[in-house]
């Protein structure tokens, strides 16, 4: 399993907002997303044992970034990872700066598509991170090196991006 190949639901209203695509395509594309929700929802209904400890290394993951560099900033490197362009992870951090979801949301260390942050380095205007994405086994899982710089409205935005 990987992530899926279609626009996250920013991109699409951005599409629609634009005039590049219908109503009707619009909610035919989120139908999809929903989809996709429910089939997770429904397999961990039927693996609840699994679900649970996916869970917990999902929340560790998220606690130990958080305790390292801080809510405010680990959401901002997640909103940043989200708004590359043909990055398929972004089809689960694309609501990263919304403080109401959980942060747990967005990692994945076991159940695929997974999705784990290796190393972040923080300095004021440049950002490090060294990630793993993709199919679960060791062989096929994409590792990457993202450098995240400041803008001049001091948001985030890739530098460059490389495969490990």
């Amino acid at each position: 399993m990987n992530f899926r190949p279609i626009p996250t639901p920013p991109e699409l209203f951005r599409q629609f907002e634009a005039g590049e695509m219908s109503r009707e395509e619009l909610q035919a594309a989120m139908a999809i997303h929903a989809r996709g929700l429910i089939d997770e929802m429904l397999e961990e209904r039927k693996n609840p044992i699994t679900a649970y400890l996916e869970r917990t290394r999902n929340r560790a993951a998220a606690r130990r970034w958080r305790q390292r560099i801080g809510v405010v900033r680990l959401r901002e490197v997640l909103e940043a990872l989200a708004f590359i362009e043909a990055f398929p992870p972004a089809q689960i951090l694309w609501n990263a700066g919304h403080m109401d979801v959980p942060l747990h949301c967005f990692f994945r260390t076991k159940h695929e598509p997974i999705f784990k942050i290796k190393h972040i380095e923080i300095e004021p205007m440049r950002v490090l991170v060294r990630l793993e994405y993709g199919e679960a086994s060791k062989e096929q899982i994409k590792r990457e090196e993202i450098v995240l710089r400041r803008d001049s409205k001091l948001r985030l935005e890739l530098a460059t991006r490389r495969e490990v």
